[in-house]
């Protein structure tokens, strides 16, 4: 990160670079959030019946939420950058704040794509399919924006992630979007 590394109040530190384009206002975030709905409801087909909350929140507060999530996901708290967390009637995405905004907008898409499947595929355990899925939503939504380097990037991943991507990416070239969506529907 070099000498000109930024302290950011939860402790972490970031780049120059990234700090250049980070959210930390939450009405940009809000805003970035809801470009991404639109996204991700009118070019993918993954509208949700039940509306969901947005907020920014620090790296501790993202950790114990993902400590007390509901087990799906074997990703380590530490690591995790975005959650989405339904608990009654109560819908929230919570994504970590000071992310570089391409970042923002990435988690974002990989986040609805969880609320999505809750919604549409509720039998769905199959971590391999959760998370392909929720980065394909994500890739969906960069390559809507141009974003190709950060698009090769998710490419280029390895593990669950990675594989998952690559699977939805065949997946869609053989049978279309609404393969790629019929598939989860029916994956469990």
């Amino acid at each position: 990160m070099g000498d000109n590394r930024v302290a950011l109040p939860d402790g972490r530190q970031i780049c120059p670079r990234c700090h250049q384009t980070a959210v930390y206002d939450p009405v940009r975030g809000r805003e970035l959030f809801e470009r991404v709905a639109r996204i991700v409801t009118d070019q993918l087909g993954l509208g949700l019946n039940v509306g969901t909350d947005f907020t920014l929140v620090d790296h501790q507060h993202l950790q114990r939420l993902a400590a007390e999530g509901d087990g799906v996901s074997d990703t380590d708290p530490a690591k995790v950058v975005g959650l989405f967390a339904s608990k009654g009637h109560r819908r929230v995405m919570y994504l970590l704040s000071s992310l570089p905004q391409i970042l923002l907008i990435q988690v974002a898409a990989h986040e609805w794509a969880h609320a999505w499947e809750g919604e549409n595929c509720p039998l769905l355990r199959d971590p391999l399919v959760r998370e392909g899925f929720a980065e394909w939503a994500a890739y969906k939504t960069l390559q809507s924006l141009g974003a190709v380097k950060k698009m090769a990037l998710m490419e280029q991943q390895d593990g669950l992630y990675g594989d998952g991507l690559r699977r939805m990416l065949a997946l869609e070239r053989r049978d279309g979007v609404g393969g790629v969506l019929d598939f989860c529907r029916q994956a469990e």
